[in-house]
């Protein structure tokens, strides 16, 4: 039982992930990998990233455990993308 209900509240999260990582502009998917994942994309004037590839970097860190759905929520409040009770 406990497995299927940790389960659920990581698909939640995800949910979640998706609805916030929705209201950001390009300019701000660009913004959160460089504060809080730590890496600058798009630097090199010959790559032009499109959205979809930004989203997969991000994606790709969150598997990997390298951003929490807590910090990109607290980036999104900070940088006024969503008002601090969205989630509630």
């Amino acid at each position: 039982m406990r497995l299927f209900g940790r389960a659920k509240q990581k698909d939640d999260m995800i949910e979640q992930i998706k609805i916030l990582l929705d209201r950001f502009e390009f300019a701000d998917l660009l913004n959160l990998c460089t504060a809080v994942i730590g890496r600058k994309l798009g630097s090199n004037e010959k790559e032009r990233l499109e959205r979809i590839e930004v989203l997969d970097f991000i994606w790709e860190n969150y598997h990997k455990g390298s951003v929490t759905f807590s910090q990109i929520k607290d980036f999104a409040i900070r940088q006024g993308i969503i008002p601090q009770t969205f989630f509630d």
